[in-house]
This record gives C-alpha cells, sequence and structure tokens, in this order.
C-alpha cells in the first residue's frame, strides 16, 4: 500500500461515516466482549506469547525465533 492510500485509508477508520471506521470499531468491540471468538483468539494468542514453552513466545519477541535452552537462566560465564 502507498503512503497516500495508507493515510487515506488511516482518515477513513477515524471518520464515523466511514465504512473502515464501522467495521474497525465492531473489531474492537468483538475484542472487548468476553463471549466472542475474537475475544478468545486474542486471549489465547497473549497467553501463548507469553508462555516461554509456546513457539510463539520466541517469534512475539524482538528477533524472533524460540528461545534455546542454554540462553535462559543459569548459562554459562
Amino acid at each position: 500500500m502507498s503512503d497516500k492510500a495508507n493515510r487515506d485509508h488511516h482518515a477513513n477508520q477515524m471518520n464515523p461515516n466511514s465504512d473502515a471506521y464501522k467495521e474497525r470499531m465492531d473489531h474492537h468491540a468483538n475484542q472487548s466482549n468476553p463471549g466472542s471468538s475474537a475475544h478468545k483468539a486474542a486471549a489465547d494468542n497473549r497467553s501463548n506469547q507469553m508462555n516461554p514453552n509456546n513457539t510463539a513466545y520466541g517469534s512475539s519477541r524482538q528477533g524472533g525465533g524460540a528461545q534455546s535452552q542454554s540462553a535462559g537462566k543459569g548459562g554459562k560465564k
């Protein structure tokens, strides 16, 4: 997407008369509703990213990739 297209899209998301705005608000409402599947998916994703035994943990951090066993506490000095 070009810079102009990005700016236009952002402007549409901020305009309450725009469909992009309504879609953005619907998505936010779904993620905020504990009964929705979007809320569960967001919570599951966060849990996976916080769990060092999950592959999403390493890929969610700067540098990506899984953390090696020797890189944690107690490594060689």
